[in-house]
């Protein structure tokens, strides 16, 4: 076995290439200087601590990490873990190395993340707008489980990770970070006037969400496997992998109707069954943020041609859950049982699994989509 040793090891120079040894092996960084190289380093040494598992140099180890250090091991994680939350908690580690970089975590106290905290009020984000004082609290929250994730990592003591914990998070009224605005629907006609103006890929999401009544992570995830279509009934069903109930046992199935499986249908030609419907222009699979911003970019694309008069108000993937839910609710007298099951919300009788009853009003419900009323707004065609 190869003898561990306690202090991290050096970044060499090779000619201009930055490396570092681990147990013999070279590893080449980039650039010796650069920003990428010193990034790898950063990687690299948080790998090896966390594989440095004696307990006889615990002490002498995490008195060797930086913040900075710990902030790319976490980032790595958290992107695999929670992909969903990966850019929040980028944007948070971005923040919290403005200030701390080099800091080993072990001097990372309460009034740092104090500071920190500051920060998150006090800048503007990539659209030159104030934080809101939710969305800084859990900014907040991501370091602090950056901090306990090192713990189990053996990269924090506890004592540090433990007195995080005593920053409040901030109240209203005792900060200048402006409240969110609350969650509404998104009428239809907006919608539709936003269409054209997409990506083909991105409108045919916005359609199947706003019909299945998806969350927005639901319809990005959405891989060809996922997908039940072999039903006698016409329906699909669609399992996603992960979504918010998921760690309490429950389950989640959508239904999914004649629109939606028109929408689908071209995306899956070639495609092997773990591999996502529907697809960035890079071939990547598609989250919440990049989602989030395709809608935004066609909204003020369809801005720039339009008279003042007839300007799209700025809307978001989720909120076509919101008037999903309002439109079940109006469509069945005032039923929220139908809206609830079709939306995939647990009421807290409902223990683990999913309610066979919900699914059959949600089955129903997607085969209702099949005869389009007058009034309800046809999918567009995928270019």
């Amino acid at each position: 076995m190869t003898k561990s040793h306690s202090t991290p090891p050096k970044m060499g120079n090779n000619g201009g290439t930055a490396f570092v040894r681990i147990n013999g092996k070279r590893t080449y960084l980039g650039k010796f200087g650069s920003a990428d190289a010193a990034q790898n380093y950063a990687r690299c040494v948080a790998e090896w601590a966390i594989s440095n598992t004696d307990p006889s140099q615990a002490s002498q180890l995490i008195g060797t990490i930086t913040v900075k250090s710990l902030a790319v091991a976490f980032l790595d994680h958290a992107k695999k873990s929670t992909p969903n939350h990966y850019y929040g908690q980028r944007t948070a580690a971005r923040i919290l190395l403005e200030l701390y970089s080099d800091v080993t975590v072990d001097s990372f106290t309460p009034k740092c993340l104090t500071a920190v905290q500051h920060q998150f009020v006090q800048q503007v984000d990539i659209n030159g707008e104030q934080r809101s004082r939710q969305y800084c609290n859990m900014l907040t929250y991501y370091i602090r489980k950056m901090f306990r994730w090192g713990v189990a990592q053996e990269l924090v003591t506890p004592s540090t990770a433990e007195a995080l914990k005593y920053v409040l998070p901030l109240r209203q009224g005792r900060t200048t970070a402006p409240e969110s605005e609350p969650r509404t629907d998104v009428p239809n006609e907006i919608v539709d006037a936003t269409l054209p103006h997409m990506l083909p890929t991105v409108a045919a999401m916005v359609q199947v969400q706003r019909w299945a009544t998806m969350r927005p992570n639901e319809v990005c995830r959405m891989r060809v496997g996922d997908i039940n279509m072999n039903r006698k009934d016409g329906i699909w069903l669609y399992r996603p992998p992960k979504h918010k109930g998921t760690w309490r046992g429950h389950g989640r199935i959508i239904p999914l109707g004649q629109p939606e499986q028109a929408l689908i249908l071209p995306y899956l030609n070639g495609k092997t069954s773990e591999q996502p419907v529907f697809c960035t222009e890079h071939g990547r699979q598609y989250t919440s943020k990049p989602y989030r911003n395709a809608v935004a970019r066609a909204i003020r694309k369809a801005n720039r041609s339009l008279p003042e008069d007839q300007q799209i108000p700025h809307w978001f993937p989720y909120q076509l859950r919101h008037a999903g839910v309002t439109e079940l609710v109006a469509e069945n007298d005032g039923d929220l049982n139908v809206a609830r099951a079709v939306a995939g919300q647990k009421s807290i009788s409902i223990t683990q699994g999913y309610n066979h009853a919900d699914l059959k009003i949600a089955i129903e419900q997607a085969k209702k989509r099949g005869n389009l009323s007058e009034d309800s707004p046809e999918p567009l065609p995928v270019k």
